[in-house]
């Protein structure tokens, strides 16, 4: 992989609206709130970048085409040297992540929506990698899509084949993946295994080679509506102890009420969480577990509430530290909002 270092050091040092006008006088399309940190240089012919894209400082992307969807992040110290990569929305590769390898006319890297790919992950889309939505890629995680050195000639082998991650899927760290491999929705694979075949659906599979050890209910749980409330319930009181922790006060408090729970924020504001909408509730953040309307919606929306649909997986997007704060509080235990903006 080669590193556009003259580059880096000449366009990379531009301030950040310079260096987006000088790619949008070489055509791309980029949105606002765009930022592009020191350093960070797209070395690409075709750039379409959506709304508050983050790229942080030392960071490089080479490809042929580039589609970065909303709110997407890419940390500091980052290498893309690949074919295409299309990136959907709120979608984050953090630090030290390297995406590169031997091109062929198939090399591509396609990410969903909400996937998280953490630090020191190497991927290699010698071959198509699709990783759909929802899916946690653990550190020091490997993916490649090839596997050649000795001769064909001689009787080795070799091979070439893609990787698909299905939707929720979870790997912890140090998971290595071998290509023509299909990883099933929401399974989960086992901190150190290497995944030589396809793993089906919603099982839990460790080893190497990684092999099936649980599937469906034997695996995951299935829980009725009041106890997923009482896990919201639940969030919400360690919640409120991590603000106090956080901001080191004892002002962020959970009340009882007669139909939920009220939690004051650190600035007096109130996020208040119901088992279903009510248009006598009046809060800053408004936190429903049924699924919200069309009707409730619009009124929610005319409010200026703040608002997060549990069982509807949604949320509307807000640059507010409270939403911002209380949306990543979920996802700590996987709880993941399609953010509408």
């Amino acid at each position: 992989m080669a590193v556009p270092l003259f580059k880096m050091l000449t366009i990379g040092i531009l301030p950040v609206p310079l260096k987006n006008y000088y790619y949008r006088m070489k055509g791309a399309t980029i949105g606002k709130g765009v930022s592009i940190g020191l350093f960070s240089i797209i070395d690409c012919p075709n750039i379409n970048i959506n709304d508050n894209v983050r790229i942080g400082a030392f960071s490089f992307i080479s490809c042929k085409k580039l589609n970065l969807g909303k709110r997407v992040k890419i940390n500091m110290m980052v290498a893309i040297d690949t074919g295409e990569v299309s990136i959907d929305n709120d979608s984050v590769i953090m630090e030290q992540v390297v995406v590169g390898g031997m091109l062929t006319p198939r090399s591509k890297l396609t990410i969903g929506k909400r996937v998280k790919i953490f630090p020191y992950s190497f991927l290699n889309p010698t071959e198509e990698i699709i990783i759909e939505d929802d899916v946690g890629i653990g550190g020091a995680n490997y993916i490649f899509t090839h596997g050649s050195w000795q001769s064909i000639l001689d009787g080795f082998p070799v091979g070439f084949g893609p990787v698909t991650i299905k939707k929720g899927v979870w790997f912890p760290w140090r998971v290595f993946v071998m290509p023509n491999v299909i990883v099933g929705e929401f399974a989960t694979i086992g901190a150190g295994s290497v995944i030589t075949k396809n793993i089906p659906d919603r099982s839990l599979a460790a080893g190497v080679p990684a092999k099936v050890l649980k599937q469906g209910n034997e695996y995951i749980n299935e829980y009725t509506r009041e106890e997923k409330i009482s896990i919201v319930n639940n969030i919400l009181q360690e919640y409120s102890a991590f603000l106090n922790y956080k901001y080191n006060t004892n002002k962020s408090i959970i009340t009882e009420v007669s139909n939920g729970i009220d939690l004051t924020y650190i600035d007096n504001r109130v996020i208040s969480f119901r088992n279903k909408f009510e248009i006598t509730i009046y809060s800053n953040v408004l936190i429903i577990f049924d699924n919200i309307n069309e009707i409730e919606l619009k009124y929610i929306n005319e409010s200026t509430i703040l608002w997060f649909d549990i069982e509807g997986k949604k949320t509307f997007y807000s640059e507010d530290i409270i939403w911002i704060e209380t949306k990543e509080f979920f996802s700590r235990y996987g709880i993941r909002f399609e953010i509408d903006s």
